[in-house]
């Protein structure tokens, strides 16, 4: 599948990519006092999705997987630049 000629691959990094700069930024706004009364609605995670850890034992070697989606604001306006990048480059 196809966005503007580019691949959907190429869209999910720009977006991922977005999201994790975001979520530093939202971190690093709590350490600044000037955003001290904006830093807690910047930088609070909320859970949207959780798949708890599990344990796979294949008797040679076990893994063990999880997967939780806990995004902060600034995460989320990371995911939307990324996006907007993507579709401008």
């Amino acid at each position: 599948m196809r966005i503007n000629g580019r691949s959907v691959g190429m869209c999910a990094l720009y977006v991922a990519v977005g999201a994790i700069v975001g979520g530093l930024v939202g971190v690093l706004l709590r350490s600044i006092d000037a955003f001290a009364g904006l830093a807690p609605y910047l930088a609070s995670q909320t859970q949207i999705f959780s798949i708890a850890p599990f344990t796979l034992d294949l008797f040679v070697f076990q893994i063990t997987l999880g997967f939780a989606f806990t995004p902060n604001l600034m995460a989320g306006l990371g995911m939307v630049l990324g996006f907007v990048a993507f579709r401008k480059f």
